[in-house]
């Protein structure tokens, strides 16, 4: 979800139609909603990581300097 986010983010600054990877998050996020439902119903209790918390555990990466 966060490639097709960047794909829609750079699509809109280059004033391109992002129509189509904006209907594929959609279908992403109503997927992701679904499990997520599924594994509660299963018994899942546990808190699930949010983005932050996810982006906080990858390495930034740092432009190189010349």
């Amino acid at each position: 979800m966060i490639v097709v986010e960047g794909v829609i983010r750079d699509q809109i600054n280059h004033d391109h139609d992002c129509t189509e990877a904006a209907r594929r998050l959609l279908a992403m996020r109503s997927e992701m909603t679904v499990l997520i439902g599924q594994w509660k119903a299963a018994g899942g209790s546990e808190r699930l990581p949010d983005v932050r918390e996810h982006l906080k555990r990858q390495p930034v990466a740092r432009p190189k300097k010349d």
